[in-house]
């Protein structure tokens, strides 16, 4: 039940100035055609970063990224809470699966994805002033990128 007009809610910007997340974009203009798979890093204890920049417009994404269609995913298992279900699904969020990656890379053009790659496991590695990013055995996005002929697009939240 996506509904597009839940990302631009005037709340997330509050929130984005409270914590405060910001987009820097050090790369090249994305062609809106092209499918991309934005890999987050680093978690952190919410991963709020990730949700302001990838599920709302609070930090310009569609502006710095015009075309793209982006998901987040996260865990199935913040989709089990009754509102917070509806929340993540207003949003655009799906969980993260193979199946989930695969169908949101290939939905249409410009059909993105963002996952926090590091998951529970960098989380729990969350200390202030370091990012210990956990890597050594996340290859699955990789793959999936491959099956699928997205790009990879590496993310780092400072601060995070």
């Amino acid at each position: 039940r996506f509904i597009p007009l839940f990302r631009r809610l005037p709340f997330w910007r509050v929130l984005s100035e409270y914590f405060p997340v910001r987009l820097h974009v050090m790369s090249r203009k994305l062609d809106p055609a092209g499918n991309y798979l934005f890999g987050y890093h680093p978690h952190g204890i919410i991963g709020v970063g990730a949700l302001l920049t990838f599920a709302t417009e609070a930090t310009g994404f569609s502006c710095a990224f015009p075309g793209l269609d982006l998901r987040l995913l996260t865990l199935s298992l913040n989709f089990k809470f009754p509102f917070t279900r509806e929340v993540l699904l207003a949003l655009g969020i799906n969980a993260v699966s193979k199946e989930s990656v695969i169908t949101n890379l290939t939905r249409q053009p410009g059909a993105s994805c963002a996952i926090v790659i590091g998951g529970a496991a960098e989380a729990l590695d969350a200390k202030a002033g370091s990012a210990t990013l956990t890597l050594a055995r996340r290859k699955g996005f990789v793959k999936m990128a491959l099956q699928t002929g997205a790009s990879l697009v590496p993310v780092f939240a400072y601060g995070e």
